[in-house]
Parts: C-alpha cells; structure tokens; sequence
C-alpha cells in the first residue's frame, strides 16, 4: 500500500478523522487541566499521550504537504486535502500550544525524544532540499571556510537531535550530594 493508497483509504473516513483531530486539542486543554489538579504525573503521562497521537500525523504531513510542495512540484490548491492534510498539522500546533498552557515540555515523559524527532525530521527535510536545489559542480562560489563551517552546524544539529531522540530519559536535573554522614548511617554526628 502506498501513501496515496492510505490516503485515498482514509478518505472514505474523513468525518472520523476530522473529528479526532477536532476533538484531540480540546481534549487535551480539557482533560489535562483537570488531571493537573488531581496528579502532576498523572497528567504528565496523559499529555505524553496526546502529544505524541497530535505530533507524529502532524509532522507525516509537513512532510508530505513540503514533498508535494517542493519536490512533486504538485498544484497544492487541487491536490490538498483539507482534513488529510492541513488539519494534522492545525492539529499538533494547536495541542502542543494546549499541553504548554497546562504543563511545562520538561515535565512530560518522552517530550525529548518527540523534540529530537522533530528536529531530525525538519533537519533531513531540509538537507535533501539543498541537495535537490543546489547545483553542486567542481566550484563553490563562497570560501572554503564557509562550506566547513556549514558541514560542521549540520552535523553539530544532526548529533543534538540524536542526543535529544536517542538520549536517556532520566532528566539533566542534578542533585546535590548528599553528605558523609547521611550517606552511612554509622559515621552520624551527634547532634
């Protein structure tokens, strides 16, 4: 099956489609505030949920929206299907700014690894458009120095975000060491 076929598949079911897409926003500010109030790491887990059912149809149809945009050369006005195509990405925009009103990125388990997704999607997007866009021939019009430094940022990007979407899940937060005395119970100081 291909992704015209999925899409073509899925259109028979727009009304479902559009109606979670709808829905998973306003599930998330509704839902979320009051988890908040009952459990911080209640809702943390839940809004890892949402954001993660929001972000990865959003960014497959960046993808797909840039692709047809870019590369197929595609009429976007006859080919863009509003529901199949603008509104996942209405969709994560709108649920990731709902899941910021209600809890910070940093308390959400797995928000890490969904950033450095994204940003090595964006970052290979990005990439395969220069490549496909420039004409690279035996001379390269600006300094040689420029061209290191423009290989040295990417590859820099490319090794943070598979640090952000690889790395451990434990957060960067450290904690102070805790003294001698609390560490072995049998060297305490009287009091």
């Amino acid at each position: 099956m291909t992704i015209t076929e999925a899409l073509q598949w899925l259109e028979q079911y727009e009304r479902g489609v559009g109606g979670f897409l709808v829905g998973l926003p306003i599930l998330t500010f509704v839902l979320g505030t009051l988890l908040k109030w009952v459990s911080r790491r209640l809702a943390g887990c839940f809004l890892a949920l949402v954001v993660h059912l929001a972000v990865i149809p959003g960014i497959s149809m960046a993808v797909l929206v840039l692709y047809m945009l870019f590369f197929l050369r595609a009429n976007l006005l006859h080919e863009l299907h509003l529901i199949l195509h603008v509104l996942p990405i209405i969709s994560m925009g709108v649920t990731l700014w709902a899941t910021s009103r209600i809890l910070a990125f940093d308390d959400i388990p797995g928000f890490k690894r969904i950033e450095g997704l994204m940003l090595l999607v964006g970052l290979s997007f990005a990439a395969i458009l220069a490549i496909e866009k420039t004409r690279i021939g035996v001379f390269f019009l600006a300094r040689f120095e420029h061209l290191v430094l423009i290989i040295v940022g990417l590859v820099v990007l490319w090794k943070f975000g598979l640090s952000l979407l690889f790395g451990s899940s434990k957060t960067s937060k450290r904690r102070s060491p805790r003294p001698a005395s609390a560490r072995n119970p049998h060297n305490r100081q009287p009091r």
